[in-house]
């Protein structure tokens, strides 16, 4: 997510009336995160638009697959660790026999968010971005 102010210039296809829409324009908690779009058009009149509003504009205009990526999804990977223990009985069975006992230890679990085909490591509700090998 973009933290600080942005500009981004959206070409008009004619090449005469661009649009300009403007993210964290000003220090307002209500504006700051993308929260609130700007919108300025070429006769300098401005429009602000909600985030969700705008997302949810992309979200119906996209094709199946497009709505696809924007759906975040969370992939869990639950883990367990094996081991054997033996144990030698003293009464009731005969006695130096011994009984094997299959546990199973749970771990942790690893947590994914998933969107489009990024992914998060998710660590006690903090992220990591994935690293990379070359770098």
């Amino acid at each position: 997510m973009i933290t600080e102010y942005n500009k981004l210039q959206l070409e008009d296809e004619a090449g005469k009336n661009n649009l300009i829409i403007e993210v964290n324009y000003k220090d307002d908690p209500e504006v700051n995160e993308c929260k609130m779009l700007k919108l300025t058009y070429p006769d300098g009149k401005q429009a602000f638009i909600k985030r969700e509003h705008f997302l949810s504009f992309l979200f119906v205009i996209g094709r199946e697959e497009d709505q696809r990526k924007m759906i975040p999804k969370k992939l869990i990977t639950i883990r367990k660790y094996q081991t054997m223990l033996g144990i030698t009985a003293t009464r009731n069975i005969k006695k130096g026999e011994r009984i094997n006992v299959t546990v199973d230890i749970p771990l942790p679990p690893i947590e994914q968010e998933i969107i489009g085909e990024a992914k998060r490591q998710l660590k006690r509700g903090l992220w990591t971005p994935k690293k990379s090998n070359g770098n």
